[in-house]
């Protein structure tokens, strides 16, 4: 029998209502804004007690419980403790000022928000925050479970230079900072790690320029039993069922493949669903396998399963079956909870029959 095709997600999911952080996305359920103020002020540092930790780790198996239970091979712990990964990381190092917020337009032009600034030298000199969070996730889960960080490039769109001013050496300095997160998961056990970069999408020169040397940067010393992804989508919108949104243009792929084909990664993670590519993209990865975004995360239609196996299979015209993984386009954080789940029973029924 033909084993079936691999499936993974990306990395957020709804979090449950006990949780004590507030989430990003849920302005966006909310009121439409998902970039709003309310959710971006309260940057002093939190620090969770042991009912706390309780709550993060049933969280945790809860999430990781439902991601299974649909059939994805490699989950993730949801980032349930992380009110958005990006920030989440940048509290844990030195050089960022979460007190005096700068007031800041993103995604070009897509929404505004109050944002961290960078007010000195970005270094990270205490102790790594992954392993704690990756081992208390893995002890409530039979698979292994993958975590995902933010790269260089990400982290610098979603706070404000204010000390810098030299794009590639700040680019090289959170790299440093990533690294050796990825190196302390490496230790702790993990075998799963992803970097995310949405911004490569919509900032392809600087991309091109020194990201890609960003990424060779955070995965330094990383050895190859780790498999080691990075996922570059076309971004989120304000609000489910956004069709205005300014998404980067999905052209980018084609512009930044060879490039990530030359990196010393696995996995390069694709949005699809949302943007539908031209699927002569999987053929530009001569060396890399593909997660390939097979069901929408902005999009309250759940879709069916013969139309994500239809799509499966006319991506396995340009691409060795054992080079493709199937996913969501991005982290399920906008869904509802029954909506998640939804998808990823489709995505994984459709996978299973692809």
């Amino acid at each position: 029998m033909t084993k079936r095709l691999p499936t993974t997600v990306i990395g957020s999911f709804p979090k449950p209502d006990y949780l004590p952080i507030r989430d990003w996305f849920d302005s966006a359920r909310q009121n439409g804004t998902m970039g709003s103020t309310d959710v971006t002020l309260g940057y002093t540092r939190w620090e969770s007690s042991n009912a706390d930790e309780a709550l993060f780790r049933r969280a945790a198996e809860e999430v990781i419980g439902l991601q299974v239970d649909a059939g994805v091979d490699v989950p993730t712990d949801g980032e349930v403790r992380r009110e958005n990964y990006i920030h989440y990381h940048c509290r844990h190092i030195a050089g960022f000022d979460f007190r005096d917020l700068e007031r800041r337009v993103l995604r070009d032009g897509a929404y505004e928000a109050d944002l961290p600034a960078i007010r000195g030298q970005v270094s990270h000199d205490g102790s790594a925050y992954s392993p704690h969070d990756f081992v208390a996730s893995q002890k409530v889960s039979a698979r292994e479970v993958k975590f995902t960080l933010p790269g260089p490039l990400t982290i610098m769109d979603t706070t404000v230079d204010c000390h810098y001013n030299d794009r590639p050496r700040l680019a090289a300095d959170l790299a440093a900072t990533v690294n050796k997160e990825i190196l302390a998961l490496v230790d702790a056990g993990c075998r799963h790690v992803q970097v995310d970069e949405p911004l490569f999408a919509r900032q392809v020169e600087d991309a091109l320029g020194f990201g890609m040397e960003g990424l060779e940067r955070c995965f330094h010393n990383v050895p190859d039993h780790v498999t080691r992804a990075v996922h570059i989508c076309c971004g989120y919108p304000d609000h489910l069922d956004d069709e205005d949104y300014r998404k980067a243009d999905p052209q980018s792929y084609h512009r930044l493949a060879g490039g990530m084909d030359a990196l010393p990664v696995h996995q390069v993670s694709i949005e699809d669903a949302h943007c539908c590519n031209d699927l002569e993209l999987l053929g530009l990865f001569q060396n890399k396998a593909v997660i390939f975004g097979s069901v929408a995360v902005a999009r309250s239609r759940i879709e069916t399963v013969d139309e994500v196996v239809g799509r499966i299979r006319s991506a396995q015209q340009y691409i060795d079956r054992d080079r493709l993984v199937i996913a969501p386009d991005c982290g399920l954080g906008m869904l509802t909870r029954d909506l998640a789940v939804a998808k990823l029973d489709v995505m994984c029924r459709a996978a299973a029959l692809a």
